[in-house]
């Protein structure tokens, strides 16, 4: 009885294991992912660059800042999948790719660049999230929208999720004097929102609605 009640539970140990190894993604797939993920890097990065020509920031220094992030990020691809064909260890790549996709993110949204470009943010951020699901790398700008509207520690996104952070970059943008203003979905809410109240205080007249939440 002993015998068999082991035999049945290696049987079901092994189905488990067999199952849960046909949800991991194979090594061809995931080359197949970074090596698609590489390749649609490039058309974005030129994409995005000609895009802030024509956004808010153009001109700035935080136009500057924003092609250097996505100049960034298609080096990372690259060395990313350079790495996983050396059969070299890429979690540590994978999650610097999403520290700078996370920063992208709420520039793309914000500054409502053109259908092109968000387009082709989109389907590498669905490229990414494939990866990064296999090697779980969480990825902030995925999470669910927070309740609280402001937040004095770490990062906007993470506190208050991607739909309310852009909306607080948006708004930042709309009314900061600032030449390189602090809206920037990384930084605290707090930080962002003190900005939204500042600018809102300059503008005596023609300011925008959203003002009068933030007097």
């Amino acid at each position: 009885m002993r015998r068999w009640f082991c035999f049945v539970l290696v049987c079901l140990l092994a189905g488990l294991s067999g199952a849960q190894a046909q949800g991991r993604l194979s090594d061809k797939d995931l080359q197949r992912l970074m090596q698609n993920l590489k390749d649609d890097a490039q058309p974005f990065r030129q994409s995005f660059g000609n895009a802030l020509k024509n956004s808010s920031i153009r001109k700035t220094t935080r136009e500057k800042d924003a092609r250097a992030l996505a100049d960034t990020f298609a080096k990372q691809t690259n060395q990313t999948l350079e790495i996983f064909k050396h059969g070299h260890k890429a979690d540590d790549a994978v999650k610097e790719q999403v520290f700078t996709a996370a920063q992208i993110d709420p520039l793309v949204y914000s500054l409502q660049l053109n259908a092109q470009t968000t387009a082709q943010w989109e389907k590498l951020r669905g490229e990414l999230h494939e990866i990064a699901q296999a090697y779980g790398v969480p990825e902030p700008y995925l999470a669910p929208r927070g309740l609280a509207a402001v937040s004095t520690r770490g990062t906007c996104l993470n506190a208050v999720g991607i739909e309310r952070s852009r909306q607080l970059v948006n708004e930042c943008l709309q009314v900061s004097p600032s030449t390189h203003p602090p809206c920037n979905a990384q930084n605290a809410c707090s930080m962002i929102v003190d900005e939204i109240k500042r600018g809102c205080g300059l503008i005596q007249q023609g300011a925008p609605g959203f003002c009068s939440e933030y007097r």
